[in-house]
């Protein structure tokens, strides 16, 4: 019986400090208005190619690929976001 309360108790802490970290995570980034994320690529050469064409055949009125680094010294993805007017 003693076992089953430990038990109990470490799951309602563990619980409790999950909710602390998660409330004092900062947001992610939100859609620029009327933008669509349509993927994030390792190359910005292929993320500028796909992104022109889509424009060029009437898929959406224009585009950009943003350049984000994950950390300090982690790779760099191009997200490319689409906007149809």
């Amino acid at each position: 019986m003693r076992g089953r309360r430990w038990k109990t108790l470490l799951v309602a802490m563990a619980l409790a400090l999950g909710g602390l970290v998660g409330a004092a995570a900062t947001p992610a980034a939100a859609d620029p208005p009327g933008g669509t994320l349509r993927g994030v690529y390792y190359d910005g050469q292929f993320c500028n190619s796909y992104g022109s064409e889509g424009a060029r055949t009437g898929l959406w009125s224009w585009y950009y690929c943003e350049y984000r680094q994950s950390g300090p010294t982690g790779p760099g993805f191009y997200f490319l976001w689409t906007f149809t007017y």
